[in-house]
């Protein structure tokens, strides 16, 4: 079975002394190193949920055998649910660090086949400034109209709370609460209006300032019908409603990566409307997503490889090396970039099967080279056992950040 540290979590066999099998299971990280060990069992016995001392991960398994999202959306939640207990038990408060960005699995593929997943994202930031100045044509420089102050509205609060945010999901929560303050201004919502009428209402009268054709996919041909249902119904309302018949608790049964994802897009266009309305500042310049793929593209032309070690030194800026204390390394059979997978992020991945040879494997540093340049270095404090699974793969990004802008990661 596969293994985080001594715990195992999920595959295709009973490991020696455990006392029963998990079909799969999940693993997040906690911002801090858990002190106990606490473990639960739902009400259903279907899942099973634990932190041990001096882990900072929180281990979900599972008896049912889940595909990838499933096991990820649903496990993200029943690790919610332990810790909203362990903090009303007074056991103690535990937060999930960006689950969005970092978590490993064990799941079922559609043919049966086991797959432990190793998941995690980067950043990759760019900063720039942009001047221009303008001349006549005798070449004198021409004074540029002063900038216009922002028109403070309460919508900001809300903005900068959402940028203040310890996690995407409060992030996003702050971020369409500010998007609905400066609708408001713009639109006032009429007494006995539903909320969802009333949100349309005003994205249809914004959109003689807006262009909403920016913030969809192309072919999108109704852009207020594509953001009213991603943004309002997919996201918002499944963080926000906490009252019956409606009752969704926060972060329940949402994937984190579709918030992040969301969020990205929803920041986009909050700075759209704020901007048109409310004299935001533009920002500097920005690398766009079209230069972003280029130069991902262009990087990743070159040979790739993807490798992992038993060696547990901590992952470092200047590291050049995949084992610095000249541990074995092992290279994933596939390695495979899949290039923009959606604006602002690019995907590689490494596959490697059987596992014959490194099922027995305490897994610490999971490394990406270009040629023989050290790209990215993931590391596993606890190690990964990559044992009772057909496939042991890893699938990594890196994201855009465009230093002058907002933030959109937690």
């Amino acid at each position: 079975m596969a293994r985080l540290g001594d715990v195992y979590f999920g595959g295709n066999e009973i490991p020696t002394g455990a006392s029963e099998h998990f079909s799969g299971g999940a693993v997040f990280s906690l911002e801090n190193k858990s002190e106990v060990d606490q473990i639960m069992e739902t009400n259903d016995h279907k899942w099973q949920i634990l932190i041990k001392k001096d882990y900072s991960r929180i281990i979900v398994r599972s008896r049912d055998s889940l595909n990838y999202d499933d096991i990820v959306k649903y496990g993200f939640e029943q690790a919610q649910h332990f810790l909203d207990l362990l903090a009303v038990k007074k056991v103690g408060i535990f937060n999930i660090k960006s689950p969005e960005t970092n978590n490993i699995s064990v799941y079922q593929d559609n043919t049966g086949i086991f797959i432990l997943r190793h998941f995690s994202i980067e950043s990759l930031g760019f900063g720039m400034n942009v001047s221009v100045e303008v001349r006549d044509k005798d070449g004198n420089t021409k004074l540029s109209p002063p900038v216009p102050e922002p028109k403070w509205t309460g919508a900001f609060r809300y903005y900068r709370l959402s940028q203040d945010s310890k996690n995407i999901f409060e992030a996003y929560r702050n971020l369409f609460l500010s998007l609905e303050a400066a609708l408001n201004e713009i639109c006032p919502k009429q007494p006995g209006e539903g909320e969802g009428k009333w949100i349309k209402r005003a994205l249809s009268f914004a959109s003689t300032k807006v262009d909403y054709s920016q913030h969809v996919p192309s072919g999108v041909v109704q852009p207020i019908d594509y953001l009213f249902r991603t943004q309002y119904i997919n996201i918002r309302c499944r963080l926000f409603h906490a009252k019956s018949p409606y009752a969704l608790l926060p972060q329940s049964e949402l994937n984190p990566i579709d918030v992040e994802t969301a969020y990205g897009i929803l920041i986009r266009f909050w700075h759209d409307i704020t901007q048109k309305y409310f004299d935001v500042p533009g920002g500097g310049g920005v690398i766009t997503y079209q230069g972003f793929k280029w130069l991902m593209d262009r990087l990743f032309s070159r040979s790739l490889s993807l490798c992992f070690t038993e060696d547990d030194s901590p992952a470092k800026n200047e590291d050049i090396s995949v084992s610095p204390l000249g541990k074995d390394v092992f290279f994933f059979s596939e390695a495979l970039y899949l290039g923009q997978t959606q604006p602002g992020f690019v995907f590689w991945q490494g596959k490697i099967s059987p596992l014959d040879l490194y099922q027995d494997k305490k897994i610490h540093r999971i490394c990406t080279k270009v040629d023989d340049t050290m790209l990215n270095v993931a590391f596993i404090d606890e190690g990964l056992t990559p044992s009772g699974v057909d496939i042991f793969e890893t699938y990594q990004g890196m994201r855009l950040v465009n230093k002058n802008q907002p933030k959109t990661r937690f």
